[in-house]
């Protein structure tokens, strides 16, 4: 069969983006996986912070706690001093309306908006909650 255009054959042959040899797939594991996932939610919901929390992926519904109100604290140093001993604490609240992702990172996010604003805090990745005596979670973060 005669070409239509003399050396087309040829030409798309020589292009790399049409050989299928040339295509490269990475692997890419369950961690980048969960952390892209959460990184479209940050974005979905206009967040600074990064739910880190290495638990696999789980959308906003999903039920880490009972479900009850719950306060989440969330306290950072104010002002170092010499030693730390001499470290003066801040402590910023919220209120998770119950244990899901969606409710603890809403709160994590205000107590973190708190701290950014009242002292400039920058941690901002979401790494646990720590359920107190009292039932209350504190916020664990990192940088």
């Amino acid at each position: 069969m005669q070409e239509l255009f003399p050396g087309t054959t040829e030409a798309l042959d020589n292009l790399s983006l049409y050989k299928a040899n040339d295509v490269k797939f990475e692997d890419v594991d369950a961690f980048e996986l969960e952390m892209e996932h959460f990184d479209d939610l940050k974005t979905e919901l206009g967040y600074n912070t990064t739910w880190s929390m290495g638990e696999g992926i789980m959308a906003l519904d999903h039920k880490i706690f009972s479900d009850k109100v719950r306060v989440v604290t969330y306290k950072c140093i104010a002002e170092m001093g010499k030693t730390m001993d001499d470290v003066t604490w801040i402590t910023f609240t919220a209120v998770a309306m119950d244990g899901t992702v969606g409710e603890l990172w809403k709160a994590a996010e205000s107590c973190f908006q708190q701290a950014k604003l009242a002292i400039g805090d920058w941690h901002y990745f979401v790494e646990d909650f720590e359920v107190q005596e009292d039932g209350s979670l504190s916020l664990v973060t990192g940088s």
